[in-house]
């Protein structure tokens, strides 16, 4: 009985370390979910940062080129703390179901699906190397490119810092393209500073691992479809058309003294008429603003405006109000600012239709 229980103990024993043996992190991360997380963080900070840069509409470009390396410092800072310092993951890494797991404090025995959090301190180092970084890169590179470090005498001090800048660059770049190409074998760490501060991706709900989310890809569809639906229906619609019936309804109403001058206008003898508007042919036009008046034509308004510019209007919207009294032009012909002095009268006539002679 004793000989009995010894080779059962032993048995069990060793049926124990074959399942503690078994629990080694076997998890196999898709690569392909990893790099489209990256993607991802891209997108959100572009969003970010074009609704950001509206506050710098009026400001000057050059202001914004100036301070374009602290403008993407503060934009990635808050987007770092409300993600990784905060959360541990970035908003990506949620969307592809992944999460940061502490390589370093990772317990074997406790399983695969066991996921050890960041600490304080790489959480830190990951901004302070992934922003920090950045920033203090960029603002060396545009100083030695404006003082032209490059150019200045092999003996000098700035010369020798632009010299080693470049030589840690190329080193920088050819150890990321080692841990890309280390990536894409065992696809554990996407970038060099998560190799080097041991953050790794996995799955933040192991059972959902094999499992896509189609939330951002229904959204991406919803708006693809409004957008083909918008390409579609706006040829069709006469926006020109639209913005003159808001403007002459909410903004500027048709003034009661332009339409009693028009109506003066129309019972008295049009051969006052080119006298009173011939200097205004020297004028802008209202729509174009080309100085003189190319082509002047008169409206029933007793206005003028380049032929182009007021035939093309009309053409696009029949109810097209004169920008300077806001009436709606309704019939317009070829105005000839001077005339052949007739026998009765010295007074230059005003050429209807085109029939007077310059």
């Amino acid at each position: 009985i004793d000989k009995v229980d010894v080779q059962t103990a032993k048995r069990y024993s060793d049926i124990l370390s074959q399942i503690q043996a078994s629990k080694r992190p076997s998890t196999n991360i898709v690569r392909v979910s990893q790099l489209d997380s990256m993607k991802l963080d891209e997108e959100i900070l572009e969003l970010l940062k074009s609704q950001f840069m509206r506050i710098f509409m009026f400001f000057r470009p050059t202001f914004v080129q100036n301070f374009q390396p602290e403008i993407n410092l503060i934009l990635k800072s808050v987007i770092f703390k409300l993600s990784i310092f905060n959360l541990g993951t970035t908003y990506g890494n949620q969307l592809q179901n992944l999460t940061f797991r502490n390589e370093r404090a990772f317990d074997a025995t406790k399983g695969s699906d066991y996921i050890s959090r960041l600490t304080l301190q790489q959480k830190w180092l990951s901004g302070l190397v992934n922003i920090g970084g950045e920033w203090a890169w960029a603002r060396i590179n545009r100083k030695a490119a404006n003082e032209a470090w490059g150019d200045l005498p092999d003996d000098s001090l700035k010369k020798r810092v632009w010299r080693i800048l470049n030589h840690l660059e190329t080193v920088y770049k050819l150890l990321s393209i080692l841990n890309f190409l280390a990536f894409l074998f065992d696809g554990k760490y996407v970038t060099l500073v998560n190799r080097i501060l041991c953050m790794r991706l996995v799955y933040a709900q192991p059972s959902l691992s094999r499992r896509i989310s189609f939330e951002y890809m229904n959204r991406q569809l919803v708006w693809h479809g409004f957008t083909e639906f918008f390409l579609f229906i706006m040829p069709l619609i006469n926006i020109d058309r639209i913005k003159g019936f808001i403007y002459r309804t909410f903004i500027q109403k048709p003034s009661n003294m332009f339409q009693q001058q028009n109506r003066s206008q129309q019972g008295e003898d049009a051969a006052l008429a080119p006298q009173l508007l011939a200097p205004l042919v020297l004028e802008k036009c209202p729509i174009c603003f080309n100085d003189p008046i190319s082509v002047p034509y008169i409206t029933d308004c007793g206005h003028l405006f380049c032929y182009y510019c007021i035939k093309t209007n009309c053409m696009i919207d029949p109810t097209f109000t004169c920008p300077r009294c806001n009436s709606i032009v309704s019939n317009m012909k070829r105005f000839t600012p001077f005339a052949e002095p007739s026998s009765n009268t010295s007074s230059p006539r005003l050429a209807a239709n085109g029939n007077g002679n310059n």
